[in-house]
């Protein structure tokens, strides 16, 4: 048996008997105005990370990260034709692109990113919103179990930000379907230190975590033990 990845966040690792199991889809579902990607910055950071930006510019991305992070950003927010495959290659750049040429869907451009990855990585999407607001389910269900498969072959973790809005993406349900550990974030307090509830309603690994646990976002994310843990 291989062992477990971490999340980035001690406490929950010990809730999850060490973490999550290799090749496991991770979706986390928050709020658009909530610290959520501060949990997916920890995530990542647990091993070199593709981070495929669906809609942020890939500087300001990268620009999130310590300079010494293990992490390439790929933006696939619309079509790119560029002579080299991957830019990582120019000097004091970390932004991961390919190219491709007739295709302007954001599917397309994941799927043939995905299929390529050849070696352990921690993959996030960010959002995954766009790619949720397809018009093709069988589509957009394909190039979530291609990136499973391709994560079950080289022991990496996908990590999946479903933002929540008030009218909820056609496709969320494919996402929460098909994705092995569900983590949900509500934010809970905005006094000295902004805190969150989290839960783990669904965890195909393991035993889920229902109970309301304190997750803490500052300089970094932690949990507040004191009280649930």
């Amino acid at each position: 048996m291989r062992e477990r990845v971490s999340t980035g966040i001690e406490a929950i690792d010990r809730e999850l008997a060490g973490g999550v199991e290799p090749g496991s889809l991770v979706a986390v579902v928050a709020g658009p105005a909530m610290q959520s990607e501060a949990l997916l910055r920890q995530m990542a950071g647990t091993q070199q990370t593709l981070y495929l930006t669906t809609l942020r510019d890939p500087v300001a991305v990268e620009q999130t990260f310590d300079a010494d992070a293990d992490i390439f950003v790929k933006d696939v927010r619309s079509r790119r034709s560029m002579e080299n495959e991957f830019l990582e290659n120019a000097p004091g750049s970390k932004s991961y692109w390919l190219s491709f040429d007739n295709s302007d869907s954001v599917l397309d451009t994941v799927y043939e990113t995905v299929r390529k990855i050849d070696r352990q990585l921690n993959v996030v999407v960010d959002p995954t919103n766009p790619l949720e607001e397809a018009d093709n389910r069988d589509a957009y269900s394909e190039v979530l179990n291609e990136l499973k498969s391709r994560l079950l072959d080289t022991g990496g973790l996908g990590v999946l930000h479903c933002v929540t809005l008030e009218e909820q993406p056609t496709l969320r349900d494919v996402t929460l379907t098909i994705c092995d550990v569900v983590i949900e974030l509500e934010l809970a307090s905005l006094n000295r230190r902004q805190e969150y509830q989290l839960r783990i309603p669904k965890n195909r690994g393991g035993t889920p975590l229902l109970e309301d646990t304190t997750l803490v976002i500052d300089a970094e994310v932690w949990i507040d033990e004191s009280r649930n843990i």
